[in-house]
């Protein structure tokens, strides 16, 4: 824990002396330190200054020492034989100096002692403002205790408090460890299921593609023919008209390019689109039942749409007529609505042999 310096405030590490100014860093130590420099330093000065009281004097007494040797040594050689007369000048003299010593002593004591009455108090101040300096540093410990007491307190229940969400951060993710532990079997069947239906989707994408693209192909495939009676080519559709008056269908033979696929063949009058139950087809040949008079064919187109089926092969090529008969390629075709016993049936019609009439 670090430890503030009573001297200069810095703040040192766990050590006994301060490593700016070099104060001990313990309360007692410091405290006997401060009073023990005080004491040497009033000690020190009164010492210098009665040492400089002692030596004022001694020089104020050895120079009037040295005067009245002087005159003393002058009146013996001037006046030998007034030596009586000179000697008791020289007592007077003799007794002034002494009373100028005893005056400069006196007052030299007097200075000393003034200087010592002064030491004394400068003593005193010292000592006064040790006592302060270290009632100071003293109320100043005592306030960073209590603040170092409050520190620590607050950093102990803030210790507290962390170990206490510490320890329930630790049991929150162990609990989570626990239940993620207890669904990794569930996820990994959710992991399967999910690539399991990953790849489904890909195969519906790629039969979705391949779809999108039959049905492309098919609509792409779509075929209309116009057929116009009485116009060319005449080997793509033949008329039969009906054998009496009592039968109002005309059949229409119309031949396709193609067979088409069951269900996709519409047949429409120039803008009448015609009922499925009136044609038929077989292969390419369309089987048309006209319920009005024949030569109305010939005022409007016919049109046929349908999907073509490529699978069938067997296509009939052209339509003739002779003999009375229609004829696909050379095939002959039944008359319809009336007895055709000249008819044997051909490879599309085939007629079984049980049946006496087509």
């Amino acid at each position: 824990m670090a430890k503030r310096c009573f001297q200069c405030g810095n703040d040192n590490s766990d050590q006994a002396f301060c490593g700016v100014c070099g104060s001990p860093l313990a309360l007692n130590d410091y405290i006997s330190r401060k009073v023990k420099d005080q004491l040497s330093d009033t000690i020190r000065d009164r010492d210098v200054l009665e040492m400089d009281s002692s030596i004022k004097v001694f020089k104020q007494a050895w120079e009037w020492i040295r005067l009245i040797f002087g005159i003393a040594v002058g009146l013996l050689v001037l006046a030998g034989g007034g030596v009586i007369w000179k000697a008791s000048d020289f007592r007077s003299g003799v007794d002034k100096a002494k009373q100028s010593v005893a005056d400069t002593a006196r007052k030299s004591s007097e200075d000393i002692a003034q200087s010592s009455s002064q030491s004394k108090q400068d003593i005193s101040s010292a000592l006064e403002a040790g006592k302060a300096s270290i009632s100071r540093a003293a109320s100043e410990a005592a306030r960073q205790s209590q603040a170092l007491k409050e520190t620590t307190i607050q950093a102990q229940g803030e210790i507290s408090r962390q170990k206490v969400a510490l320890r329930g951060d630790i049991d929150d993710s162990r609990r989570q460890l626990e239940a993620a532990g207890k669904i990794q079997p569930e996820m990994e069947d959710m992991r399967k299921q999910l690539a399991l239906a990953t790849s489904e989707i890909q195969a519906q994408q790629k039969v979705i593609s391949s779809s999108e693209e039959f049905v492309k192909s098919v609509f792409s495939s779509h075929m209309v023919q116009i057929f116009s009676i009485g116009q060319l080519p005449k080997d793509h559709y033949a008329i039969v008209p009906p054998p009496s008056k009592e039968v109002k269908n005309t059949v229409v033979l119309l031949l396709l390019n193609s067979a088409p696929i069951q269900g996709t063949l519409q047949v429409q009058y120039h803008i009448f689109v015609q009922p499925p139950d009136s044609y038929f087809f077989i292969h390419n040949l369309v089987f048309f039942f006209w319920g009005d008079p024949a030569e109305n064919l010939q005022q409007k187109p016919i049109s046929v749409s349908y999907f073509p089926d490529r699978s069938d092969k067997e296509v009939i090529h052209s339509l003739s007529e002779h003999d009375g008969r229609v004829f696909a390629d050379d095939q002959p075709l039944p008359k319809f609505f009336q007895p055709d016993p000249d008819f044997k049936g051909n490879k599309w019609m085939p007629i079984a042999p049980s049946s006496a009439k087509p």
